[in-house]
């Protein structure tokens, strides 16, 4: 009997355990995806300089979800802890900006290449669709709150359709902490009409080049595309 109670007693502390540990992996997700949310929402400025403190008090996020959340953003590169001093978030500079996209250049020009030659060809004739009918929504109506959106989830659908045909969980992950980095460049980029068409222009171009089987034409108009995303966000300096 006296074994059967320190069973269920070592049993219970251990369920306890693994709760307490669910509930604070949970509660640091949390941390990490708002302090995500409000940079890509301009709450926190690219180069923002402050204090953990006034963070925690800003965003109401609790000190330890909060520590860990920065711990990660600094492993991925989206922020810099001073010890004592306070915390800066990334400001996208002309060598961040070309180390992204030689990175990402890499990484996708393998994809292009492999959808191109596995690619479905139902999926990618029905990118090829959205992307037309989204260029006619852009003349019609220009650049809205809305289009915005939906041009943010054609370009997450087009790469992410490519890169998740590699089927390889490594690329996936870098995949997503690029992501990360094209959004904060973006933040500081202006979308007009002619610019949007233009990279679904290029988008199409490179769809179009999978659904003839050519894998060498894909990952030509994919570099051409980065080359001219590269120039358009250089010219912001």
């Amino acid at each position: 009997m006296e074994v059967a109670k320190k069973v269920k007693g070592n049993v219970g502390k251990m369920a306890k355990s693994e709760s307490s540990n669910s509930q604070g992996v949970s509660l640091n997700k949390a941390a990490y995806d708002k302090i995500l949310q409000w940079v890509f929402e301009g709450k926190l400025a690219p180069g923002a300089f402050m204090s953990q403190n006034e963070i925690s008090k800003l965003m109401d996020i609790p000190t330890q979800p909060l520590r860990d959340a920065l711990r990660v953003l600094e492993s991925e590169k989206m922020l810099t802890i001073h010890p004592r001093a306070g915390i800066q978030f990334r400001k996208p500079d002309l060598e961040f900006i070309r180390s992204t996209y030689q990175f990402r250049s890499i990484i996708e020009s393998a994809a292009a290449r492999h959808f191109a030659l596995y690619g479905h060809e139902d999926i990618i004739h029905s990118l090829i669709k959205e992307h037309e009918i989204l260029i006619k929504k852009v003349d019609k109506s220009g650049i809205t709150p809305r289009l915005l959106d939906e041009i943010e989830g054609i370009e997450q659908k087009f790469h992410g359709t490519m890169i998740s045909s590699l089927n390889n969980e490594f690329v996936e992950v870098t995949a997503t902490r690029l992501k990360y980095y094209i959004k904060l460049i973006q933040l500081e980029h202006h979308f007009t009409s002619n610019l949007v068409k233009n990279t679904l222009n290029e988008h199409i171009q490179i769809l179009q080049a999978c659904a003839d089987r050519d894998q060498d034409a894909a990952s030509a108009a994919l570099m051409k595309h980065f080359k001219e995303a590269l120039h358009r966000h250089m010219k912001l300096f």
